[in-house]
């Protein structure tokens, strides 16, 4: 009896892990990352409509999945000091702002061997960070057959290197627009901002 149990429970742990294996996070290139690492992402580029975006990279890879599996991905956001963390999958594009599990409702289906662009980035409205966790689950019909997870700790840091507790003190005095005329507030988009401190600081506005 307890070579069945052995050899059952063997058998299962064997399916899980290589259910798991079926789909993986990897980057544009198609290298694998690992489930369970953590990446570290801080390039911020402008989307061209005054927002500033860090996208992660990451793709979700068909490895060896069988036509009938579908996929879903969820985001847990474990920290987010500012604006809203983007997740696109199967098709549609959601944004979350808040602390918690989001998405994961909606499954979709790739293709064996493709692999496809989640654009998921932070699209942050000041300095700070943002911690989240995705996990991609994969479905037989209604049953789960394992899991990939992969944490993403994205960074907007001030390039004048002012600590958090210098900018809580701090506060703008005066505004310029690019071509340097002063404005009473910042404005949609980049302004140049002038701190009490006398810090000069870069500031992109969303509204």
């Amino acid at each position: 009896m307890k070579k069945i149990f052995t050899l059952i429970s063997f058998l299962v742990m064997a399916a899980t892990t290589w259910a798991a294996d079926n789909y993986q996070f990897v980057d544009k290139d198609g290298n694998t990352i690992a489930s369970g690492s953590t990446i570290e992402c801080t390039e911020a580029t402008d989307d061209g409509f005054g927002d500033i975006i860090i996208h992660s990279g990451l793709f979700l890879k068909n490895v060896d999945a069988p036509d009938n599996y579908q996929v879903s991905v969820q985001a847990n956001i474990k920290q987010i000091d500012n604006g809203k963390v983007q997740l696109c999958f199967p098709t549609n594009c959601f944004s979350y702002g808040e602390v918690g599990t989001h998405g994961g409702e909606q499954k979709g289906t790739i293709a064996k061997g493709a692999k496809k662009d989640l654009q998921t980035e932070w699209v942050p409205t000041a300095y700070g960070e943002c911690v989240v966790e995705y996990t991609a689950q994969a479905y037989q019909g209604v049953f789960k057959k394992g899991t990939c997870t992969v944490t993403v700790h994205y960074k907007y840091l001030d390039p004048a290197g002012i600590t958090s507790a210098d900018a809580s003190r701090a506060v703008p005095v005066q505004c310029y627009d690019l071509q340097g005329r002063q404005q009473l507030s910042s404005r949609r988009g980049l302004s140049v901002v002038r701190m009490s401190d006398g810090s000069v600081r870069k500031i992109y506005n969303t509204k």
